[in-house]
């Protein structure tokens, strides 16, 4: 409308949520909105005017109409208006509009979206009752998970809920349960993962819902996920490799290919072959093509959790070399081969065998009889390929059957000229037998830190030569594959009970990682330079495991510490750790020997022993110096019994 002289107009609104209660304990939330009144052009004698305030949500609408009348000789500030006020929902959010009537050009309409307030506002959760929600608590036990359902309001009906909380949707354990009153209700700790949480809510129309994830932190529910999930390879028909990761928690990790050879490890194929992990959907590595000695590893936080293979029987591995080759801009080629994790220039690799060998390797890759397993172009060229190496040894096996025929039939013939040799070889045989039989199927398991490679090739040597001995050794650099879809404190629980049962022993390998990660486990201060320690590493989560033998003070019959000593002085050990026999290897070798064998050695078999405790302690003493200077080129092969 044309405008008239003088003109009341809004200047400003201000909206504050309030309560409204019927009685105590049964309030609802409102909104109060506030106006400033002023006053445009010369005053008459009275001002009357109408304003209109409206507020709407879904599905609802209200308005209030109020009439203002001023007498004359007030000033441009009129005062304010309040009014009180509009309902909300929890959580809702209502649009206030205000202007006056009637309406003119140049007075502005104010607008305002007022968000309503939920539980956690600190005036609602004892005044409105669908806030009041009972309390909830969790306990955990040895076979199942209890929530305890607490603090009942009265004359109210509840919903519990349990659900596990995934990113593309929640997926129910089972139906929402009605409450009436307190309860207990029972999970298995089967079905108990990190990703497990609640709700609860009051019997009403679009109630507010509380939230409960108590097992978010929780690592041995995490280790379930990790145990309850699937990795799944499929090979397409246009000859490209896809996975599928199943699990019943949201995981973060990365899948990384790895080859297996003759070897029982598998390793990474190439730092560019990396995928950010989305579980419960198809991947695929971009120019990654299916081998038999393929495999995919789920890696998370520095550990292996799941590994998944095209071929999992052994046959298929056989007499598979994997080369790396890498084109320069110039055209020009270099090639490395893959030896147990470490690429070494081909020359250097195949340099045992002979210079052909290297020359048709090189000119198979040239002709196609060598496969391509995964190719890259950016900048500089990489292209894996894997050769069999079954027609090069087919080449010589007629000259290499002569060869041990002709050597079979002159040592028989010696065996016949000299009776004497024969009986010392049969003599021989007999110390292998009574030296190996008192430590024969005796269960050991060792638990050490990984500190880094050189390190863990040292404890494989000390674990090869013990099963050479025909002890039964467990270990986590054997059981990589098995410990990844267990857990590791469900496998580390079960090889514990296994080798208690079975009379054996748990030896605990200290190194400086270690020391550092007992330190950090009994919450002590470490001096001089912090060993970096992962959190999720299998070490720690072993002393979960054994510290509760110690601390009781039950330690001594069924543990034993050992380190060795060019690496860790034995007095750096913790004292918590010195209630057991301490052994220094090499040099205590064969006391650690005997320990291991138990009182039953006799005189013979204990001086079998000491023969081969000279052959291990030689090896042992070689690998401790290697590992020592960290010479990164260091390869360890596990050694052989001598006769």
């Amino acid at each position: 409308m044309p405008e008239l002289d003088p003109v009341m107009r809004l200047t400003k609104m201000k909206t504050t949520t309030i309560l409204r209660c019927q009685q105590e304990q049964d309030c609802i939330p409102c909104v109060q909105v506030m106006l400033h009144l002023g006053l445009q052009g010369e005053e008459d004698e009275f001002l009357r005017t109408h304003i209109w305030i409206s507020a709407q949500t879904y599905p609802s609408f209200r308005c209030a109409l109020v009439e203002v009348l001023f007498p004359c000789g007030h000033n441009s500030s009129l005062g304010s208006l309040q009014f009180d006020c509009f309902p909300v929902a929890l959580s809702g959010e209502m649009h206030i509009t205000a202007f006056t009537s009637p309406t003119y050009e140049s007075v502005p309409v104010l607008k305002h979206t007022h968000y309503g307030p939920n539980c956690s506002w600190r005036n609602a959760k004892d005044a409105v009752r669908l806030c009041q929600v009972p309390s909830l608590e969790v306990f955990t036990g040895a076979e199942e998970a209890v929530v305890q359902v607490r603090n009942f309001p009265l004359g109210q009906n509840f919903s519990l809920w349990l659900y596990l909380n995934q990113t593309r949707e929640h997926k129910g354990l089972d139906h929402p349960k009605q409450l009436t009153g307190p309860e207990n209700v029972s999970v298995p700790l089967s079905e108990v993962f990190h990703c497990l949480c609640l709700q609860i809510w009051p019997k009403a129309e679009d109630p507010p819902r509380s939230y409960l994830c108590p097992f978010a932190r929780d690592a041995e529910a995490l280790a379930r996920s990790w145990a309850r999930s699937r990795l799944e390879l499929i090979t397409a028909f246009d000859g490209t490799l896809s996975l599928s990761l199943s699990a019943p928690c949201d995981l973060s990790g990365e899948l990384v290919p790895c080859w297996r050879g003759d070897w029982p490890a598998c390793y990474p194929l190439h730092s560019k072959l990396r995928l950010a992990l989305t579980p419960n959907e198809l991947q695929e590595f971009p120019g990654l093509r299916p081998h038999p000695n393929l495999c995919v590893q789920v890696r998370s936080n520095g550990s292996t959790h799941l590994q998944s293979c095209l071929q999992e029987d052994s046959p298929g591995r056989q007499q598979q070399l994997l080369l790396w080759e890498t084109v320069g801009p110039q055209g020009n080629s270099s090639f490395r081969v893959l030896q147990r994790g470490s690429w070494v220039p081909m020359a250097q690799a195949i340099s045992t065998r002979n210079r052909i060998l290297r020359e048709a390797l090189q000119r198979d890759m040239k002709v196609g009889e060598c496969t391509q397993v995964w190719g890259s172009e950016d900048g500089e060229m990489d292209v894996l390929w894997a050769c069999s190496l079954e027609k090069y040894c087919r080449t010589h096996r007629g000259l290499a059957w002569m060869v041990v025929l002709l050597a079979v039939g002159s040592i028989l013939l010696v065996l016949v000229l000299k009776k004497e040799t024969l009986k010392g070889w049969l003599r021989i045989l007999k110390e292998d037998y009574s030296s190996g039989g008192m430590l024969q199927g005796r269960p050991v398991l060792i638990l050490y830190s990984p500190d880094n490679a050189s390190f863990e090739r040292l404890v494989g040597v000390l674990a090869a030569a013990l099963a050479q001995l025909q002890v039964s050794v467990s270990l986590e650099l054997w059981s990589r594959g098995e410990l990844g879809a267990q857990g590791p404190m469900q496998w580390l629980h079960a090889q514990r009970h296994q080798v208690l049962q079975g009379g054996g022993a748990i030896v605990l390998l200290f190194s400086q990682g270690a020391v550092a990660g007992c330190a950090e486990w009994l919450g002590q201060e470490q001096k001089g330079v912090r060993w970096p320690l992962q959190p999720d590493s299998t070490f720690l989560a072993s002393l979960n495991c054994i510290m509760p033998d110690f601390l009781a003070g039950k330690a001594r019959d069924n543990y034993m510490v050992a380190c060795f000593e060019e690496l860790l002085p034995a007095a750096e050990i913790p004292e918590l750790f010195r209630s057991v026999p301490i052994y220094q290897l090499p040099s205590q070798l064969f006391s650690f020997l005997l320990a291991l064998a138990g009182p039953g050695a006799g005189r013979e078999q204990r001086s079998s022993l000491r023969r081969r405790v000279a052959w291990i302690g030689e090896s042992l003493a070689r690998v401790v110096e290697e590992c020592r200077q960290k010479e990164p080129s260091w390869q360890q092969h596990p050694p052989r019994l001598p006769p």
